[in-house]
C-alpha cells in the first residue's frame, strides 16, 4: 500500500482536526461578545456619569465654581459625590470633563424665567481600552486597541 493511499484511508485524528477548525470562529465569537458587552457597559457608565454631573451642576448656585465642578467630576467618574470610589471608565490622557456655562438673554421675556438664563454644558472624553482587541489580529483582522469618543449633555441651570 502506498503512503499516499494510506493517508487518505486513515481517519485517526479527524475529530481533533474538526475541533480545531471550529475553535477559530468560537474564539472570535467569545472575544466579540466579551469586548462589545464591556464596551456597551462602559459607554452606558459614561452617559450616566455625564447626566449625573449635568444634573448636579444645574442645581448648585454657581456651576462655574471649581469646588462644584470637582464634585461633578467625581459624580462623572465614580457615581458618588464623596471622595474615593472606583472609576467606571477612563479618559486616558485627556481631561475627563469639560464644563461650559452659556448665558442667554431673556430680557424680552421670550422664555419663562429670569432676565438671563444659564445653560450648563458638560462633556466627557472617554478612552476605552479593549484588552481582547488583538485577538482579531491573530485571525487576519486588524487589532482594535483603543477607542476614543466623547459624550455630552446640556441642561438649563436652576440653582438652589
Amino acid at each position: 500500500m502506498s503512503t499516499f493511499r494510506r493517508l487518505f484511508e486513515d481517519d485517526r485524528g479527524g475529530a481533533i482536526a474538526e475541533f480545531m477548525l471550529g475553535l477559530v470562529p468560537l474564539v472570535i465569537a467569545f472575544a466579540l461578545i466579551f469586548e462589545f458587552g464591556r464596551a456597551f457597559w462602559s459607554h452606558q457608565a459614561a452617559i450616566k456619569g455625564v447626566r449625573d454631573a449635568t444634573r448636579y451642576l444645574t442645581r448648585v448656585e454657581d456651576p462655574a465654581d471649581p469646588a462644584a465642578q470637582e464634585v461633578a467630576q467625581r459624580l462623572l467618574l465614580t457615581g458618588q459625590q464623596a471622595p474615593g470610589g472606583v472609576e467606571r471608565w477612563s479618559s486616558g490622557g485627556a481631561l475627563p470633563m469639560e464644563v461650559s456655562v452659556t448665558e442667554i438673554d431673556n430680557a424680552d421675556g421670550t422664555f419663562r424665567g429670569p432676565a438671563t438664563i444659564r445653560i450648563v454644558n458638560v462633556g466627557a472624553n472617554v478612552e476605552l481600552e479593549l484588552p481582547l482587541g488583538d485577538v482579531f489580529a491573530l485571525f487576519g483582522g486588524s487589532g482594535l486597541g483603543v477607542v476614543t469618543y466623547s459624550v455630552g449633555d446640556t441642561a438649563r441651570h436652576y440653582g438652589k
